[in-house]
């Protein structure tokens, strides 16, 4: 016997449709379901009509409840003295809060000085090659020094640098690519 395979396809109406009428048959499901309980419900809140027609008719006794109460005696007991009214006791005020200078720790900059220089000629080409290396003008730093007699000196350095291990590579790497005098420099 060969096997049959049946395959239902729905359109996009058509799912619409079901899916609708299966809200419909929930909604229905939960009104009926409701309306159960509410007969029920209500049908233990009603008398029977013998019922009322005998609580109208005659009253019923309702027993007396007597709750003892306690004789007071002829001895009373002494009261306790009152307490003693509390008197403020001069305190102390909480000492004051000192502020303790705390010492700041000194920041140590590195930097790499690649040159030293009276011509303003050489630090421009040089400031050229270190943008060439990386080296963007946030970097590169100049400083300029008034010798008397003997002009401006011009030093160009690099960094600052985290720790000194960083800036001596760079130093090390400066040597290399044409700064023979490239030297680390603490500030």
């Amino acid at each position: 016997m060969s096997r049959s395979y049946y395959v239902i396809e729905l359109s996009a109406r058509w799912l619409t449709v079901l899916l609708v009428a299966l809200a419909l048959v929930m909604v229905l499901a939960f009104a009926l379901g409701y309306g159960a309980a509410w007969s029920v419900l209500s049908s233990e809140y009603r008398r029977p009509a013998a019922a009322v027609a005998t609580a109208t008719s005659a009253p019923t006794d309702i027993p007396e409840v007597v709750i003892p109460t306690v004789a007071a005696t002829a001895t009373r007991q002494p009261t306790p003295p009152a307490p003693a009214t509390p008197t403020a006791t001069p305190t102390q005020p909480p000492p004051t809060p000192t502020r303790t200078k705390v010492p700041t720790p000194v920041q140590t900059e590195f930097f790499v000085q690649v040159l030293a220089s009276s011509s303003s000629n050489s630090v421009a080409e040089a400031r050229t090659k270190l943008e060439g290396l990386g080296f963007s003008p946030d970097h590169q730093h100049l400083i300029t020094q008034q010798e008397p007699g003997a002009g401006t000196l011009y030093k160009l350095r690099v960094g600052p640098f985290p720790d000194r291990s960083s800036a001596d590579r760079v130093a090390t790497r400066m040597s290399a690519e044409g700064f023979p005098d490239a030297w680390v420099v603490v500030e």
